[in-house]
């Protein structure tokens, strides 16, 4: 299925459907590792609407890992994964454990010390 017919299931409210085709995505090896950083954001937008902040966030830091695996130099890597894993920090102090929330966080740092 294509993203834009999955975009079309999420703008349905049908994320159930979404999910399902979006996960066979995100882990086809012959997919490029931003296109699947791409099915992964989408995927923890999914898991946002439906409430599960916890799974919203592991993909958002799934997402992470995909941009960092990218050929492309450590700054502008971190400069792209910065926001996304903020979301993730979000997502797990709305709804997530400690646990989730340190791993988070000392990505966060290291993301930024990337940066400098």
């Amino acid at each position: 299925m294509s993203l834009q017919e999955i975009i079309v299931l999420i703008h349905n409210g049908e994320y159930g459907r979404a999910i399902a085709s979006l996960e066979r995505e995100a882990s086809n090896e012959s997919t490029s590792p931003l296109a699947r950083a791409e099915y992964c954001e989408w995927l923890a937008e999914c898991h946002r609407r439906l409430g599960d902040q916890e799974s919203a966030g592991d993909w958002y830091l799934e997402e992470v890992k995909r941009i960092i695996s990218q050929q492309t130099d450590q700054r502008s890597k971190a400069k792209q994964a910065l926001p996304v894993c903020e979301k993730a920090l979000e997502c797990y102090k709305q709804e997530g454990d400690a646990a989730d929330i340190l791993v988070a966080g000392r990505l966060r740092q290291y993301l930024l010390s990337l940066m400098r």
